[in-house]
C-alpha cells in the first residue's frame, strides 16, 4: 500500500473521530427526537407510562378538531403579513442609510423589541392593549369616546391582526434594519451617484439599484420571518393573549402545549407536530436553495 494512500485513510480516520461527538449529539438530540414523534403521534400516550398504538386515529381527530383548522387560518392570516415585515424594515434602512440626522439614535430605539425579547414583548403589549391599559388612558385623554370599548386583544376580528403588527412587523423591525443597513454597506455608492446624474429620484434608485443588489439578503430574511412565525411565536402568544379570545390567536405551537403538556395527550400532540415539522422542512428547503441560490451568485 502507497504512503499517499495510507495518509489518505488516516485523514479520514482522523475526519471520523472528529465528525463522531457531533454525530452521536445530532443522533441523540435531533433524528432520535423526530423518529419518536412520528412514532408517538400513532399512539395514545400520556406522556408516562406504556403507548398504546392507535395507528392513525389521531390524524383522523386532528383533521376534524376545530382547534386545528383555526390555527392553520391563523398562520395563513400571519404569513400575509410577512411582506410588510419584510419591506418596512427594508424601507426604513434605506432611509437611515442615506444619512437621516439623529440615525444612530433611530437605531438604536428600532433595534430595542429585538433586546427585550418575545416574552417581554408579549406581556407589555398584553398590559398596553389592555381595556385599562396606558392606551386606551391616551385614547380617552385625546378625547375618543368609549375608548375601552376597542380592546384589540379581546375580539376575535382584530386580536390576530394585532398579533401579526406586534410579532410579524415590529418586533423584527430592529433586526430587520440592522440586517439591511450591514448589506446595503457593500453597494457601491458611485452606482447611486450614476442615477443621480441621470436622472433617477429616491424611489428609482431604491427599487432599481438597492433592492436588486442585496435581493439574496432579502430573501434570507424572508425566509427567516417564515420561520419565526411557524416556530417561535409559542412564548409570544402565551404571554399576550394566550390563544384567544376563543381560539382567535391559536397557532400550532401553541396547541402542540395545550394538548401535551396540559391535556397530556402527547400522542395527539405528536401528531400536529407532525404537521409543524412537515412545514418546517418545506421552509427548510426553501432556505437550502436561497443558500444555494446565494453561492452562484457570489
Amino acid at each position: 500500500m502507497s504512503k499517499k494512500r495510507l495518509m489518505k485513510q488516516q485523514e479520514e480516520r482522523d475526519a471520523f473521530i472528529l465528525l463522531a461527538p457531533l454525530l452521536l449529539l445530532m443522533l441523540v438530540f435531533t433524528v432520535y427526537p423526530v423518529l419518536a414523534n412520528f412514532f408517538y403521534s400513532m399512539t395514545k400516550w400520556k406522556g408516562f407510562g406504556a403507548a398504546e398504538w392507535v395507528g392513525f386515529q389521531n390524524y383522523a381527530r386532528m383533521f376534524q378538531d376545530v382547534k386545528f383548522w383555526h390555527s392553520l387560518k391563523n398562520l395563513g392570516v400571519l404569513i400575509l403579513y410577512i411582506p410588510a415585515g419584510v419591506f418596512i424594515p427594508l424601507l426604513i434602512a434605506a432611509i437611515l442609510r442615506d444619512g437621516l440626522k439623529g440615525w444612530t439614535f433611530f437605531r438604536s430605539v428600532i433595534y430595542l423589541p429585538t433586546i427585550l425579547g418575545y416574552v417581554i414583548l408579549g406581556t407589555l403589549f398584553s398590559i398596553i392593549l389592555s381595556q385599562t391599559g396606558p392606551m386606551v388612558e391616551v385614547l380617552s385623554f385625546l378625547g375618543v369616546q368609549d375608548a375601552n370599548t376597542i380592546n384589540l386583544l379581546g375580539k376575535s376580528r382584530s386580536a390576530i391582526h394585532t398579533v401579526a403588527v406586534i410579532f410579524v412587523i415590529f418586533s423584527k423591525m430592529g433586526f430587520g434594519c440592522i440586517y439591511f443597513l450591514s448589506a446595503m454597506s457593500g453597494i457601491d455608492s458611485g452606482m447611486y451617484d450614476a442615477a443621480g446624474i441621470d436622472g433617477a429620484g429616491w424611489w428609482q434608485k431604491f427599487f432599481h439599484i438597492t433592492v436588486p443588489s442585496i435581493s439574496f439578503s432579502i430573501q434570507f430574511f424572508l425566509v427567516l420571518s417564515f420561520i419565526e412565525v411557524f416556530a417561535r411565536m409559542y412564548s409570544f402568544i402565551y404571554t399576550l393573549t394566550y390563544g384567544g379570545p376563543g381560539f382567535a390567536t391559536f397557532t400550532l405551537e401553541f396547541g402542540i402545549y395545550r394538548q401535551g403538556f396540559q391535556a397530556f395527550k402527547m400522542g395527539y400532540a405528536s401528531s400536529w407536530a407532525v404537521v409543524l415539522f412537515f412545514f418546517c422542512s418545506l421552509i427548510a428547503a426553501a432556505q437550502i436553495q436561497v443558500l444555494k441560490k446565494g453561492d452562484q451568485l457570489s
